[in-house]
């Protein structure tokens, strides 16, 4: 088999189990990383929960952890292109001979176990795949991303980080989670350990930050949020921002951030606090920090990918994602029209996001994005506009890459088109560049 069937061949092992994780699944994940002689421990690790800003914060933090000089993985999802894009080192994807080297060591692992492939869901593989591939690599530092929650998610199986930071929490995933905040902040809090120091979004609604707080105290663990926070931005458009912060814990002028939207400002405000709590244990220069900055990318969030018109990608998948785009949208092109291209899952509050998009728009194009299990279909989504924006010009394209085409035969070279409402969505339409 050519090196590409090999890893057709694994992938296809992982993603027939479950395809989520049901229930408490962290004692199996100690299990098995318990027989790979628990790889996760051979590195420092800050792990990072939260509903919106994970990938920004996990983004920033392992860029700057790199330029000071320390090799630093990430594990990241959801993935716009390739699965591999979840476990990196130093902004590198897993290259396939490492991915198929992890991949027979964990399922040996399973074999000792008498478990088999199926055993795991298909993040369950790759996180713990992550694990074992930044041993092997001899990484300083990885920042791992939780996937679903907190407390019954496969990072839960971590047991011993230098840092836990908390981006902001809203509504998402209820029927797992809860459905309320402080439901939802108490399964995320769940990732704290004793004794851990806690850095926490600087803007968390007030029940998610009791809960957040509280549970720091049981766990004896320091809070860190920056509770002051004053800044300035001198420069925003769709190529980043120029901004300044102050709070109690730092003061930093004119920072650059490629990073488009005003609610960047409070992700790095997060992590600017967790940079301050790790210079206390390691060296970090300050030029290192700002070089990495200016830097940080993140594809298919506020990403331009066109021009005449502008076309806008952002994988916004619930109310409060939905509305920093808004906000953002209404700073940077108050007065130009736009076109929107919406794609969403039948599992999410659609109609929340739709009320807050829909105002926005000139006019709205419906597709289906490619989640078969979860997808809300375009008629469907299309009754749901209607019902809103019952005056809104609409057009329905089940195909995303006829929606776009139709976006652009329908939109003036100055105006805007945005595709939002779905990773999934975003996914098919961002280039292949």
């Amino acid at each position: 088999m050519t090196i590409e069937q090999q890893v057709a061949a694994a992938q296809a092992e992982m993603t027939q189990g479950m395809l989520y994780e049901v229930g408490d699944r962290v004692g199996l994940l100690r299990q098995v990383l318990e027989e790979l002689g628990h790889p996760e421990n051979k590195f420092k690790l800050i792990h990072i929960a939260g509903t919106n800003g994970k990938g920004s914060t996990t983004q920033m933090l392992r860029t700057i952890l790199t330029t000071a000089g320390y090799r630093s993985g990430a594990f990241m999802s959801p993935y716009l292109r390739s699965p591999f894009e979840q476990i990196t080192i130093d902004g590198q994807m897993i290259t396939a001979a490492d991915f198929l080297t992890a991949f027979a060591q964990v399922k040996k692992a399973l074999g000792e176990l008498t478990l088999p492939p199926t055993a795991l869901s298909e993040f369950e593989w790759y996180f713990i795949l992550a694990m074992v591939y930044f041993q092997q690599q001899q990484v300083a530092w990885a920042v791992i991303e939780t996937g679903l929650g907190g407390e019954f998610d496969a990072t839960n199986a971590l047991d011993q980080p230098e840092l836990v930071i908390f981006t902001k929490v809203a509504y998402d995933h209820m029927a797992l989670l809860g459905d309320t905040l402080t439901a939802i902040a108490t399964t995320k809090s769940k990732i704290m350990r004793p004794g851990v120091p806690v850095i926490s979004y600087p803007q968390q609604a007030p029940e998610a930050e009791t809960v957040l707080r509280q549970a720091a105290q049981h766990n004896r663990a320091t809070y860190w949020q920056p509770q002051q926070l004053k800044y300035t931005i001198e420069r925003f458009d769709l190529t980043g921002m120029t901004v300044s912060l102050t709070s109690e814990w730092f003061t930093w002028p004119q920072l650059t951030l490629r990073l488009v939207g005003e609610f960047q400002v409070a992700n790095l405000a997060t992590v600017l606090t967790a940079v301050h709590v790790l210079q206390q244990l390691i060296t970090i220069p300050n030029k290192c920090i700002r070089q990495a900055l200016s830097q940080v990318q993140l594809p298919g969030r506020l990403q331009v990918i066109g021009q005449r018109p502008t076309v806008l990608l952002d994988g916004a998948h619930n109310p409060d994602g939905s509305q920093a785009l808004v906000t953002t949208l209404q700073r940077l092109t108050p007065h130009r029209p736009l076109t929107l291209v919406l794609g969403m899952l039948r599992d999410k509050n659609y109609r929340q996001m739709l009320q807050l998009l829909l105002p926005r728009a000139q006019r709205v194009i419906v597709t289906t994005p490619d989640n078969p299990q979860r997808h809300l279909p375009a008629n469907e989504l299309a009754a749901a506009c209607r019902q809103i924006a019952p005056d809104l010009p609409l057009s329905i394209c089940a195909a995303p890459q006829q929606a776009l085409r139709l976006a652009h035969q329908q939109t003036a070279v100055d105006n805007l088109i945005v595709v939002t409402g779905s990773f999934y969505l975003v996914k098919e339409l961002l280039p292949d560049d």
